[in-house]
């Protein structure tokens, strides 16, 4: 398809929604709107919308739609949940519920949720509807970069693979990343493996994400933020779901879904998934093979909800971190290219992750809740080494020869690096509700162990084949972490209107790393301890039923990552000092929500400043390995503004805004007052989504991401370029059929999502015009 024929096809698209927005449908006596729990904002099914004789339920995305006779007031019941009366309106109504208390009923009562119009935390949700119009192949990060003050990247180039996101500015080591409640950063690294998790937004109800340390109370410290993927089991139908996708890069996706529904009984819940994605990346040697399999189990016996689940995770990757020149990046034949003299990895990896979310009401105002999990992973990443010497592998295990000697001769072989670990923990948590005061107390236990091995193997030179082992380990330590963290929540709210919120977080870490001698690895046994008082209040006031202003402030410290104490292959050397970072968050905002001439807006406006201590900077050294170097900036600052809002001009019409300007810099040192690198200055989504009919979805989304320097001295020369992208998708149902298709970056636009600074500039480029075809089926 050549650019005339996507000018045209992109001028009759606009000229289609420019048209529709001077429309505005009604019926006389029709009435649409959604239902959601007050406390938790998430959709509420089987609620029961009545008016006299006539009535509906709610769909699994809390909507329903009710025709009446005449205009009418109508009824909105479910159990468990306060009945609301509401006048008859033509716009599309939003209903919250209050829970209430009925015997035998179990209400969902969760410390770390937001409360809507309560908690004084910047945040946001990305619902059902939206996962439907933007998630087909891509990992989660780049579903999340719809959001405000998000970035995300991935190596492949098309969001396939490895994928990376940041939020404020702060990369995902320094966010809390939870699955089900359940911690998913690494405990040694604190890094997030998206890839590990295939198509888990598949199984997503929604995905909670809070700016800033927030209102957490899990173990795993926010610095940037938190986020939260809540996956459900329940369904009011018994479903089985195919769906398949292809794409640009040899690209695909299959999976079968099974959701029991009441086949069971009442009380017991199945959901059963096996999920495919294969692609070749748009950059070579970006490949990525993902393959999942998850199982939930959802029983209720009595009070007591348990909800029990599965996710084993297998991935085999291709790994191109190296990035290529600016003259590259802007040919269109070279930018898929790789350096000549770069080597690409094999990344191999298995996770599996159980886990029991229970919560029980002991008394009409005392609520139980935990979380046990397990997590278990191993894997290793594989590349060919040409030429290296004896001593940096500890080769000479007969002792031949002088530590010179040994760096003189060389050797060719396949080194894998290995990782085998496992961790589990508990998270129980007591929540008191009386009058106008909630009390939330609770800890987390987590015990982790990490073992790590270097293995050589194919070497050439018959001397080495004789005498090495078939797989010779060449270092080889464990790492070890036990974490306790308690936490207080309390609420309290005057009136209805003033909300006051204040918790302390108490963490204590106790790390140590047991080397094995081997060769020159000295045989370290190493140790420490770490302990934090992380304290946050705030308060949120409403000014009116549509108008709330809140604030906050809090404080949290993070404990350094195993790699800012020792390199994982070169644990010879002394352990490095590594200091602990530490940030002081300020953050304000106000909350607009407007129904005006049956136009439905909704308003958030965010400030936020972030003084941080000892923020950790990695910077690519070893340009042949992909490896980096560690460095402590002393002072930094995260400081911007944020703003979301939404119109629903029609049912049928919705236009949504979001934007961020940051400024993030350093704040002493030589490069005071100089943009951190690879963080974006000015970030911007925008969509437009068009439903004619419940079959028909139209949908034009555009993303501006600001230029970004990669190194600290902000050379303009080599910075990244601002960059704006806009990705046009439709859908269409046909009974138990949907159709979708989406194009990705319309316009073919060429640019870089990351850079480092190495002699010059080098850069990974983003994938250029693709598309993605999808078909789904509801049996």
């Amino acid at each position: 398809m050549d650019n005339t024929s996507v000018g045209k096809i992109m001028k009759h698209i606009l000229i289609v929604i420019f048209s529709i927005t001077t429309y505005l449908y009604c019926q006389s006596f029709r009435i649409t709107g959604h239902v959601y729990d007050v406390e938790t904002g998430l959709p509420l099914k089987s609620a029961n919308v009545v008016s006299g004789n006539i009535g509906t339920i709610t769909d699994e995305f809390g909507q329903f739609e009710l025709i009446l006779p005449k205009p009418s007031k109508f009824e909105v019941h479910l159990i468990g949940y306060e009945m609301q009366t509401l006048d008859y309106s033509t716009d599309p109504i939003i209903v919250y519920l209050n829970s209430k208390l009925l015997s035998g009923n179990p209400i969902e009562v969760s410390a770390n949720r937001i409360i809507p119009g309560i908690t004084p935390v910047a945040h946001s949700h990305l619902t059902i509807d939206e996962i439907k119009n933007q998630y087909y192949v891509e990992d989660v990060p780049m579903v999340l970069s719809t959001e405000p003050g998000i970035h995300s990247y991935s190596e492949s180039g098309n969001g396939t693979g490895y994928s990376y996101v940041s939020i404020r500015g702060f990369d995902q080591s320094r966010i809390a990343v939870m699955l089900d409640n359940v911690p998913l950063n690494d405990n040694e690294s604190h890094q997030v493996y998206w890839v590990d998790h295939a198509d888990i937004l598949s199984n997503a109800s929604v995905v909670e994400i809070q700016r800033g340390i927030g209102n957490s109370l899990y173990g795993s410290t926010a610095f940037g933020g938190s986020i939260n993927v809540e996956t459900k089991i329940a369904n009011p139908t018994e479903q089985i779901k195919f769906s398949s996708v292809i794409g640009t890069y040899s690209t695909f996706k299959g999976r079968l879904q099974y959701l029991s529904g009441p086949r069971f009984g009442d009380n017991l819940s199945l959901a059963l998934r096996l999920s495919s994605i294969i692609s070749d990346g748009y950059r070579d040697n970006s490949d990525s093979k993902q393959t999942a399999f998850s199982l939930g189990v959802e029983h209720q016996f009595g009070k007591i909800n348990n909800k029990f689940r599965t996710l084993i995770g297998k991935e085999v990757s291709t790994l191109q971190w190296d990035g290529i020149t600016k003259n590259m990046l802007m040919d269109r034949q070279l930018r898929t290219k790789k350096l000549d003299w770069t080597i690409p990895f094999i990344d191999d990896f298995l996770q599996q992750i159980y886990s029991l979310n229970t919560e029980v009401p002991l008394k009409d105002n005392l609520f139980f809740r935990n979380v046990a999990y397990l997590v278990r992973g191993s894997g290793f990443y594989e590349v060919n080494r040409f030429g290296e010497d004896y001593f940096s592998y500890n080769l000479d295990i007969e002792n031949k020869y002088s530590d010179e000697q040994e760096q003189n001769l060389q050797t060719d072989f396949l080194r894998r690096k290995w990782i085998k670990n496992i961790y589990y923990g508990v998270v129980p948590s007591i929540t008191y509700k009386i009058d106008n005061i909630r009390a939330d107390f609770g800890l987390e236990s987590r015990f982790y162990s990490g073992l790590h091995f270097g293995e050589v193997m194919n070497v050439t030179g018959l001397e080495l084949q004789k005498i090495l082992p078939k797989n010779y380990r060449y270092y080889e330590y464990t790492g070890n972490k036990n974490s306790i963290s308690a936490f207080a929540h309390l609420l309290y709210s005057f009136q209805k209107k003033l909300h006051l919120i204040g918790d302390i977080q108490l963490q204590r870490h106790n790390w140590t790393l047991d080397q094995k001698q081997i060769g020159h690895a000295a045989g370290h046994d190493l140790s420490a301890k770490w302990q934090f008082i992380n304290p946050r209040f705030g308060f949120s006031y409403d000014l009116d039923k549509n108008i709330s202003i809140f604030t906050n402030y809090g404080t949290a410290e993070k404990e350094p990552s195993d790699a800012q104490i020792i390199e994982a292959d070169d644990v010879w050397s002394e352990p490095k000092e590594a200091a602990v970072e530490k940030i002081f968050d300020k953050e304000m905002g106000i909350n607009i929500k407007q129904n005006i001439d049956n136009l439905k807006f909704n308003f958030k406006l965010n400030y936020y400043r972030i003084d941080y201590l000892n923020e950790i900077l990695s910077n690519i050294y070893d340009f042949a390995e992909g490896e980096f170097d560690i460095n402590s900036a002393d002072k930094t600052r995260h400081e911007g503004l944020e703003l979301e809002t939404g119109w629903e001009i029609s049912p049928q019409l919705t236009i949504n805004f979001n934007g961020a300007i940051s400024l993030n810099h350093f704040a002493s040192g030589e490069s005071k007052g100089k943009t951190l690198t690879n963080t974006p200055n000015r970030l911007a989504n925008w969509s437009i989504i068009y439903t004619p009919t419940k079959q028909l979805n139209f949908n034009l989304q555009g993303k501006y991401v600001g230029q970004q320097f990669i190194d600290n001295k902000n050379t303009s020369a080599i910075k990244i370029d601002p960059y704006f992208l806009i990705n046009a998708g439709c859908s269409y149902t046909l009974g138990n059929l949907t159709f979708s298709a989406r194009i990705n970056n319309l316009f073919d636009e060429l640019y870089a999502t990351y850079g480092y600074f190495y002699h010059e500039g080098y850069y990974w480029p983003g994938a250029t015009r693709n598309f993605n075809f999808a078909i789904d089926l509801k049996l």
